[in-house]
């Protein structure tokens, strides 16, 4: 019994030694020193990912909340007699992040003697098993530094935008496109000075894109305020919301469908800029705003800094539609000289502080276009509230089918003689006078008829009883 129970603890030391063998061999680093000279060379992991949030301020959402996948994936280099790791992954909608690293050899140089990944396609599968194949765009990051070494591997980076060009063509397989849950990595190979090794495909499970409902949330921080409209309307802000691709801030009901838009601005370390936050509806008894910038000022913020946004005006929109005319007289006087242009001044609307005049036609040298000249400009001028808040679009781009019906502001419709709606033409910004202009020009030249301009739902801005600021921060992860 004693003689059978020594066995056994043999054994298990045995093992056990093996697994702290093994487990060293894996840990240990060479003994000779990384010339620091020709290699960005690290001391600690945590070093190494703050470089890699300096080259894709993205990576900070993921990093913060937990996002990150280790991965498992070795590769023998043989012919290098070097191991190629793929460390990290994250997918962010289309894009993926791939950490990697390969081991550095004595006689190496600089970055140049160690094989880099090149991918080339990227083949991406649906949650239905239907594939798609496309090019791999690699997106080189905000820093010019390419690698980091650190306990004697080189660590490297990419991320990837699939570009399927004319394989995505119909809408059912954009959805499919966004349902993908696996990445294969397709024609790709290991570069360096002394050659190419071409690879098998790697492959990745990801997180598929939640595209019909509200996308699970990661993390939410309260807010719990009160926005009070100047219509007397009362709208709650709940909570703000982080979830994969983006974030919202919750509101607790349905807003009215007129008002189209908010305005504020962000404030990090008194540095001030307006934004605007559109609101979106969830379904038949609940609206969100949406958060995208406020996204993106959270990646470039730091733990020091002091962050806040605000709610400071609402725009409404009017169900009105007004309209002037231009004389085809007056278009053939335009083409007979059309340096001088023809100068009206005519006055379509002066209501809700919102003025718009039909300031004639005009040619804009600056951009080699001519065409029907309006100012459009809310009166009286407010602090921090821009006009391009009411920048206006034309008509046919919209339908009812294919928008959100809170997109459809500030339109702008032409029909000639006949009354047929022209399509042919589009809207850009001047900037001759202080107020803002806008030039209707046609991509073929003015058409030489009467021609009939109705501008529909115009917006106007007005100040909340009260601003709202709320602190600008990531909440903790779960």
């Amino acid at each position: 019994m004693n003689s059978k129970w020594g066995k056994i603890m043999m054994g298990a030391a045995l093992l056990i030694g093996f697994v702290i063998l093994t487990q060293f061999k894996k840990n240990a680093e060479p003994a000779w020193k990384v010339n620091a000279e020709n290699f960005t060379v690290l001391d600690n992991w945590e070093e190494l990912m703050d470089f890699e949030k300096m080259k894709y301020n993205e990576l900070k959402f993921a990093d913060h909340f937990n996002l990150f996948k280790d991965s498992d994936i070795s590769v023998p280099l043989s012919n290098e007699h070097r191991t190629l790791r793929i460390e990290k992954t994250w997918n962010n909608g289309f894009q993926l992040y791939v950490l990697y690293s390969v081991d550095l050899k004595e006689r190496d140089k600089n970055e140049g003697d160690v094989p880099r990944l090149n991918v080339e396609k990227i083949k991406v599968t649906s949650t239905q098993s239907k594939e798609f194949l496309g090019n791999a765009e690699i997106y080189p990051g905000e820093t010019s530094s390419r690698g980091y070494v650190y306990k004697h591997r080189l660590y490297s980076s990419m991320m990837i935008h699939p570009e399927f060009n004319n394989a995505v063509n119909s809408q059912e397989d954009w959805e499919e496109v966004m349902k993908s849950n696996r990445y294969e990595l397709n024609d790709i190979s290991m570069i360096s000075k002394n050659g190419i090794i071409n690879l098998k495909p790697i492959a990745f499970q990801v997180e598929p894109a939640q595209i019909k409902g509200l996308p699970k949330a990661i993390a939410s921080t309260p807010i719990n305020q009160t926005l009070h409209i100047n219509n007397g309307d009362k709208i709650n802000l709940k909570n703000m919301e982080f979830y994969q691709i983006g974030s919202r801030i919750m509101l607790d009901k349905k807003i009215d469908k007129d008002l189209v838009t908010l305005i504020g601005e962000v404030n990090i370390n008194n540095r001030k800029h307006p934004v605007e936050y559109e609101i979106e509806s969830l379904n038949e008894s609940e609206d969100f705003i949406q958060g995208y910038s406020l996204m993106s000022e959270l990646f470039n913020i730091e733990e020091a800094d002091e962050g806040s946004f605000s709610i400071t005006h609402s725009v409404h929109r009017t169900n009105n539609e007004y309209s002037f005319s231009v004389p085809k007289i007056d278009i053939e006087k335009y083409n007979a000289n059309q340096a001088e242009g023809v100068s009206k001044n005519e006055l379509v609307v002066n209501e809700n502080g919102l003025n718009v005049v039909y300031e004639g036609l005009y040619r804009d040298d600056a951009n080699n276009q001519g065409g029907i000249k309006f100012s459009l400009e809310t009166l009286p001028k407010q602090d921090s509230i821009q006009d391009f808040f009411i920048y206006p679009r034309p008509s046919y781009h919209f339908s009812p089918q294919s928008y959100d019906e809170r997109y459809a502001k500030n339109l702008v419709s032409v029909r000639d003689s006949s009354g047929k709606p022209l399509e042919e033409f589009d809207i850009t910004q001047i900037y001759q006078d202080e107020k803002p202009s806008f030039l209707i020009y046609f991509y073929n030249g003015l058409p030489v008829e009467d021609l009939f301009v109705t501008l529909s739902n115009l917006t106007h801005i007005e100040p909340l009883k009260q601003k709202v600021v709320v602190p600008l921060k990531l909440p903790p992860a779960k």
